[in-house]
C-alpha cells in the first residue's frame, strides 16, 4: 500500500524473555524471579519482518516473517502478546511473544495504521487510515466488533492508563478525538497543529502529546480540561513524541533529530543530531532509557534520558517503523522450587 506508507512518512514494542536470577532463602524455599528485561518489539516495513530485540544488551533475540508491510506495534500489559498492523494485507496479526509466532490474523480492511490495546487485553483498537474510524478488535474472537467515528485519516492511538479514554490523531482534520472507552461517546474534538501523526499519553495521565508533521510543533494537551497548553517548536517533519523523567522527546523524521524540551515549561532542552530519518520512539519500563527507529539508517538507538547521550545501537532489519507502543517488560518467570532435601539417616 504505497500510498498509505508514503502518506505514514509524513507523520512504532517491548516483551522480555525474562532472565532466571535467583535468592536461594534455604534447602526447599523457592528462587525469588529477577526484575523482567525490556524487549524491544521492532516492525520492519520495508523487510517484512518483526524483531525482538533486547534493549539491555541491544542485540536481535529474534526475527520473524511478518507479511502486509507492517508498521504499527502494540503489546498487552502483561507482556503475553502483541498485534502488528498490516497496512499492505488490510489486516492486523496477533503475535504470541513467547512461542514468537503468529497465531492468528484478523481482516479489518481499509488501511490499518495505528494499533494500541486496552489494559485489559481487549479490545485492540486499530486506526483506519481510509475509512476514517477506530476499529475495536476482540483477539479472542478474532473479529472486528465494532467501531467509533474518528476524523480524517486517523493514525496514533493513544489509551489512557486506566483505559477510560482513547484519543487518536486524525491527521487530515488537524484534530484530535477523545473517546469514552466505553460507549464511544465523543468526549471532545481538539483542534491542534498540521497533519497530527503520533499521540501519547503523559505518565501522569494529564497531558496528550501530539506530533504535528505539518507545522513542525508538538501541542501539549490538557487531559482532562481538553484543550492545548501550549505548542512547541520543534525538528522538521516530527513523527511521535513521549514522555519520561519530566522530558519530552520528539522524532524529527526530515531533521534526522531527536528534540527534548520540559515537560512542564516547554522549553528546548537540547536537539540531538542522533539520527538518520528518526521514526518510532519508546521509554523504556523504568523511565531511564529512551529508544528511537531509524528508518533509513535501519538501526535502533538507545538514549539516557537523564545525560541525553546515545548509549547503545543496534542494527534491525530494513525499513524499521515500530509506530506504537514497542517496548514492553515480561513478566518475571515463575519462581523455581529448589529440589527437597534428602532426610538425614544415620543418626
Amino acid at each position: 500500500m504505497s500510498a498509505l506508507k508514503s502518506g505514514v512518512r509524513g507523520g512504532g514494542f517491548i516483551r522480555a524473555a525474562a532472565t532466571l536470577a535467583v535468592l536461594l532463602a534455604g534447602a526447599g524455599a523457592p528462587l525469588a524471579p529477577a526484575a523482567a528485561a525490556d524487549i524491544g518489539y521492532v516492525t520492519s516495513q520495508d523487510a517484512n519482518t518483526l524483531s525482538f530485540v533486547d534493549l539491555d544488551t541491544m542485540t536481535i533475540e529474534a526475527s520473524i516473517a511478518m507479511p502486509g508491510e507492517p508498521a504499527g506495534i502494540a503489546v498487552s500489559r502483561d507482556g503475553t502478546r502483541a498485534y502488528v498492523s498490516q497496512p499492505k494485507a488490510k489486516q492486523i496479526a496477533i503475535v504470541d511473544t513467547a512461542a514468537r509466532k503468529i497465531i492468528g490474523e484478523v481482516t479489518v480492511g481499509g488501511g490499518p495504521l495505528g494499533i494500541a490495546v486496552d489494559p485489559s487485553g481487549s479490545p485492540v483498537y486499530v486506526a483506519d487510515w481510509y475509512s476514517h474510524t477506530l476499529l475495536l478488535v476482540d483477539p479472542a474472537k478474532r473479529a472486528v466488533i465494532g467501531h467509533f467515528d474518528t476524523g480524517k485519516s486517523p493514525s496514533g492511538i493513544a489509551v489512557s492508563k486506566n483505559g477510560t479514554v482513547v484519543v487518536t490523531a486524525d491527521r487530515a482534520s488537524n484534530q484530535l478525538s477523545f473517546f469514552a472507552a466505553k460507549t464511544g461517546q465523543v468526549i471532545a474534538r481538539v483542534p491542534v497543529g498540521e497533519r497530527p501523526f503520533g499521540v501519547a499519553f503523559s505518565p501522569d495521565g494529564a497531558r496528550v502529546y501530539a506530533a504535528n508533521v505539518g507545522s513542525d510543533s508538538v501541542s501539549v494537551v490538557d487531559a482532562r480540561g481538553h484543550f492545548v497548553i501550549r505548542t512547541v517548536p520543534v525538528g522538521s517533519h516530527p513523527y511521535d513524541a513521549v514522555e519520561t523523567k519530566g522530558k519530552v522527546f520528539v522524532t524529527d523524521q526530515y531533521g534526522g533529530t531527536v528534540t527534548v524540551f520540559d515537560a512542564g515549561t516547554g522549553k528546548r532542552l537540547d536537539q540531538l543530531d542522533c539520527c538518520d530519518y528518526p521514526e518510532g520512539i519508546a521509554p523504556s519500563s523504568d523511565g531511564r532509557f529512551v529508544y528511537v527507529t531509524n528508518w533509513f539508517a535501519n538501526t535502533v538507538e538507545k538514549i539516557d534520558a537523564a545525560s541525553l547521550k546515545i548509549v547503545g545501537s543496534v542494527d534491525v532489519p530494513d525499513g524499521p517503523r515500530a509506530f506504537g507502543q514497542f517496548v514492553r517488560a515480561a513478566p518475571a518467570a515463575p519462581a523455581a522450587k529448589m529440589p527437597e532435601a534428602a532426610p538425614k539417616t544415620g543418626g
